[in-house]
């Protein structure tokens, strides 16, 4: 068993977005993310890891196709791999996501 705390995690980055590996498992990881005000991910899919997105603190909001829907803390997206994240922070404070993502990814080379 491992234990992480986001408390262990960087702090907000006024020049660049943050998003690193949180933990990692033999059929998932877990992403910390966390986007200052005006902040963005470029967008990007998971290939074939499907996503879910939980919004720990903040409020974002997610770009789809049916256009932009309002993602606060509490709140969790599901994708599948082959669709198109496109997060951002339009709020006033932080935005800390949580992305679970199975199998891995990146996936990982069989060696």
């Amino acid at each position: 068993m491992d234990i992480v705390k986001l408390s262990d995690t960087p702090g907000y980055d006024n020049n660049k977005f943050i998003a690193q590996p949180f933990i990692e498992g033999s059929q998932s990881n877990v992403r910390v993310i966390k986007l200052n005000p005006g902040q963005t991910l470029p967008p990007h899919r998971h290939a074939s890891s499907d996503l879910m997105l939980f919004a720990v603190e903040g409020e974002g909001v997610l770009q789809t196709e049916n256009g932009t829907i309002a993602f606060a803390a509490g709140s969790l997206a599901f994708y599948r791999g082959d669709e198109e994240l496109r997060v951002a922070n339009e709020g006033q404070v932080g935005l800390t996501l949580l992305a679970f993502l199975a199998p891995p990814f990146p996936p990982r080379s069989e060696t």
